[in-house]
This record gives structure tokens, sequence and C-alpha cells, in this order.
């Protein structure tokens, strides 16, 4: 059983299955079965009212179906003026109550992963990826399921990023650096030969390993996620850095010292509403403080640490432009090199998105930080 995965949840007839799930949602109560012949108006008005609807019919009319609905789902807002930080809040949770929704339009999968459905692809393998064999069916949304399955396409593929020889393939669940603006500031970082690297967060390995081809000595990846260290590992392994790389699961640090401390750290002060959205979302700034306050333990005399970080939170208003250098200070960190990158985002170029300038606005920066205590 994987650790998204719930037993209990009582299908029609009375048999048991297991429950997927990637945001926590609670364990259905009933099911009703639903067919071609539920009508989009239908099923929203039942999911609204939070039924859990099991889809029995094709599996591309399940996918219309899917896409009906959520065209109908209406944005609940007054229309009145307000803060752009109110407004980001109001976005985010019209866009979780939106998944919520749909999260409950469900499939059964077998006990082998796939699915018994009329023009279903094959989804064994995607599902094993995602979330391991299982000795019994599951239940798990159909918008999940496809998530899955796209995301086992990009790992087939593999994913192209700039700065890194070879392909990188991204696993289900874990942050890929689609907007990879952060991974071009290691430009600035000039020559890493010889030396060590601690890659916190290191999600898919690519700080570590565009660094590795830079000549960079040897590299430690940590994660609080154990997808993302099979990630990291397995890219480490397919790219030719046995022996240089390895990740671990670890929250934040490992007992060693290193010449560069490395962390891409979650920039929104919120909490996540998914496992993927620790990547993005850190409650308070809890664990970007604990960094700031423990990584020059982790330094060799004369080691710096890095810290790519957006400052979107600041230019909504979610952080106060003075609450970094404060931290920094608290900790005896000085900024000996500061350098950013317009973020890219793709909602930017969007002119429907009420966020757009903002977001057009974004930049992502690389803080360079060394102790002025020296060896601790």
């Amino acid at each position: 059983m994987s650790d998204q995965e719930t037993d209990g949840v009582r299908m029609p007839g009375g048999a048991t299955v297991g429950w997927i799930s990637e945001a926590s949602e609670p364990v259905p109560v009933t099911v009703s079965v639903v067919d071609d012949s539920v009508r989009a108006k239908d099923a929203l008005s039942r999911l609204n009212a939070g039924d859990t609807l099991m889809w029995t019919g094709d599996y591309h009319n399940g996918r219309q179906l899917l896409r009906a609905v959520d065209r109908r789902i209406r944005y609940r807002s007054d229309g009145a003026e307000r803060p752009v930080g109110v407004r980001w809040r109001e976005e985010r949770r019209e866009t979780s109550r939106r998944a919520e929704i749909l999260g409950r339009l469900v499939v059964l999968i077998g006990a082998d992963g796939s699915l018994g459905l009329r023009r279903a692809p094959d989804t064994r393998e995607a599902v094993h990826w995602a979330w391991g064999r299982s000795t019994q069916g599951r239940l798990v949304s159909l918008r999940t399921l496809v998530g899955a399955l796209g995301a086992a396409g990009w790992r087939r593929r593999g994913l192209e990023v700039a700065g890194l020889e070879g392909r990188l393939t991204p696993h289900y669940g874990v942050f890929s650096p689609t907007r990879q603006a952060y991974v071009a500031l290691l430009d600035e970082l000039g020559d890493a030969s010889g030396r060590t690297a601690l890659d916190v967060g290191c999600g898919t390995g690519i700080l570590s390993f565009v660094l590795l081809q830079r000549g960079l000595a040897s590299a430690t990846g940590t994660d609080v996620d154990l997808r993302a260290v099979s990630c990291a590992q397995e890219n480490g392994s397919r790219l030719g850095f046995e022996g240089r790389f390895r990740a671990v699961v670890a929250d934040l640090f490992v007992e060693e010292r290193f010449d560069w401390v490395i962390f891409n750290a979650p920039w929104m002060p919120e909490t996540p509403a998914t496992r993927l959205d620790r990547a993005v979302f850190d409650p308070e700034g809890e664990t970007l403080q604990r960094w700031i306050s423990g990584v020059s333990h982790h330094l060799r005399p004369g080691g710096q640490a890095l810290l790519i970080l957006s400052d979107l939170p600041e230019r909504l208003g979610l952080r106060d432009p003075a609450h970094l250098g404060e931290l920094f200070a608290t900790a005896r960190l000085q900024v000996v090199r500061e350098s950013s990158r317009p973020a890219g985002h793709g909602r930017a170029r969007d002119p429907s998105d009420p966020l757009n300038v903002v977001r057009a606005s974004e930049q992502i920066r690389l803080f360079v930080l060394e102790s002025m205590d020296g060896r601790d």
C-alpha cells in the first residue's frame, strides 16, 4: 500500500476497496455509480451536494464529463476591488473548491493497476509509478488519474532543461523544472570545480546535476518526500553521477559540512493543500526560517549558503520586504551577492488573469550568503 492509499471505501454491493488521495480528502462514506447516461448539470448538482460518483461508462466520455462539469463551476466573486494579496487568496480558495468538487468524480482501478472502462488506455505502468502495487482494487479521482497518466508520459519522454546535458525524467508528484529561471541562476555561481554541495529540497535533483556537470566534486540531495529522493537517485544514476551524487530522506540538513548549501525554497507563506504543494507553500515561512537559522552549521570554513527564492509574496503583500533581511541578520548571515531573473510565469501572458500584472513582474532571486562568525 502506498502512503496515499487508505483502506475502507464501502462499494455498492458491499465490497471494500482502497482510496487514493493526494490531498488528504476524507474517505467517501458512500459511492454512487454513474455512466454515460448522466448529464453534466446533474453530475455537478450531485458533486456540489458532496456525493462521490464512480464513473463506469466510456473512458473518453468520462473525461468529457469532467471537462463539462469544470466549465459549469462558477467562480464566486462579488466583483469588489480588493488588495492583490486578498484577491490571490480568494483565487486559491476557489481553485481548491474546484479541485474538491472535481475530485469526487472517481474511477475504480484494479489490483493490477488496470482501468476496466471502454476505450481506456493501459494505466498499469502509470498507476504503479504513482502509487505502487496493491492487492486490492482502489478508487481514485478521474482527474488525479489523468494527471498520473500525463506524468508517466513525461517520465518516458524525459524533459530537456537548459544547462543540463541529457534529459531529466521527472516522476509523478515531484516538482519539475518546467519554469527554469531558478536553474539559469546557477550561471551566477562561477566555477564549481572541486566543491561539495548539499542540495536541500532536491526534488528531481536538477540543481545538483547541472553543477556536477560543471565540475562539482560531489553533491548530496535531501528531501522530506520519498518520491523525490527516488526520482533524484534514479536521475543521478542515469546521468552518470553514481559515486558523486546521493539522495536521502531528511528534513533540510544532514550531519556534514559542505562548500555550498543550496535551497530552492518554497516561496509562498501559506498552507499546502496537497503533497506536491509543499514545493511552493510553506506555512508562515517556517521551513525557510529554519533553513536560514541552521545553514551556517553545515558550511565548511569559507563556505556559502545559496538561497533561491521568488519575490511574489512581497509583490502580493504576503511577506514584508524587510523580513528576509531581518532573518539573515538574526542568523548572522551577510549577503555577498544577489542576482535575479524574471520568473517567466505562463499566466503572466493571460490578460484574463486578475493577477496578470503582478505575475508578469515576479522575479526569482539568488542570495549568496556567508556566515559572519566563520566556522561555528
